[in-house]
């Protein structure tokens, strides 16, 4: 068996000292680093307000949906007005996310023509977006 010395034995319980150390600090510094990318994260996070300005996909295709069934077919000329029907029909049976693009864009045009005013607050094209900060 090998003596060890007495600077020897220092040095070991120096070592020792070393590595637990540097393993709860290591511990508490991830410990720390988690509380706080979760409050940053929870700071950075923006929730809508109730009755906010912003509504939902499914509320405003509904809306939408609600909207272009509104329009008066009677005042409208017989080649939109049977180009209505067609998509009134398709949002009926298939849904408003059947419709193409283009689609929406016609009844959007055709809706803004006589259909009674929309319900909500909806930002127009060309505003830019309300600051919350």
């Amino acid at each position: 068996m090998v003596a060890i010395g007495a600077g020897e034995m220092t040095m070991l319980i120096w070592l020792l000292a070393a590595v637990v150390s540097t393993v709860v600090g290591g511990a508490l510094g991830r410990r720390w680093w988690i509380k706080r990318r979760a409050s940053v994260k929870a700071a950075n996070r923006i929730l809508e307000r109730p009755n906010s300005y912003y509504s939902s996909k499914g509320v405003r295709d509904q809306e939408d949906a609600e909207w272009y069934d509104s329009i008066d077919l009677a005042k409208l000329h017989e080649v939109n007005r049977a180009e209505v029907e067609h998509l009134i029909a398709q949002i009926k049976g298939a849904g408003i996310d059947s419709l193409r693009p283009s689609d929406r864009a016609f009844l959007e045009r055709i809706a803004d023509l006589d259909a009674p005013e929309r319900t909500g607050d909806r930002p127009m094209p060309s505003t830019p977006w309300p600051s919350w900060a």
